[in-house]
């Protein structure tokens, strides 16, 4: 729903506010099944080192987002979460090829096992 007058909110900080960072007004926008959070709709009026007053056009789930410098992303980190994640696939198709082959351990506990796999998996 969007307004055409702006209504004010007022976030409360977890930390204080360090010199240098500038916080952001940002409510959180779906997209299909995923979401992002977006400033767009929703503008910072005034407020404190622990507080920020944000002008907002629309409902939403509404965010403050500050950071001393951009962002960027670590190569490493990147190298270990798709190593991690591959394995990980790996593991879990093997478990649920065991499941399924050995049917003479069939059980509800099997059962179950193997459809948490498959959930996993997915």
């Amino acid at each position: 729903v969007a307004f055409n007058v702006p209504f004010n909110i007022t976030l409360r900080h977890r930390t204080e506010l360090r010199a240098g960072e500038e916080p952001r007004c940002v409510s959180w926008q779906a997209v299909g099944t995923k979401g992002r959070w977006t400033p767009s709709g929703c503008t910072r009026v005034g407020g404190d080192t622990l507080h920020s007053i944000c002008a907002c056009t629309h409902f939403s789930t509404f965010a403050i987002l500050a950071a001393i410098h951009p962002i960027t992303e670590s190569f490493a980190l990147t190298v270990v979460t798709y190593v991690g994640m591959s394995v990980s696939l790996v593991c879990l198709f093997l478990a649920i090829i065991t499941f399924l082959l050995c049917r003479s351990l069939w059980s509800v506990s099997v059962t179950l096992h193997l459809q948490l796999s498959i959930c996993l998996f997915t």
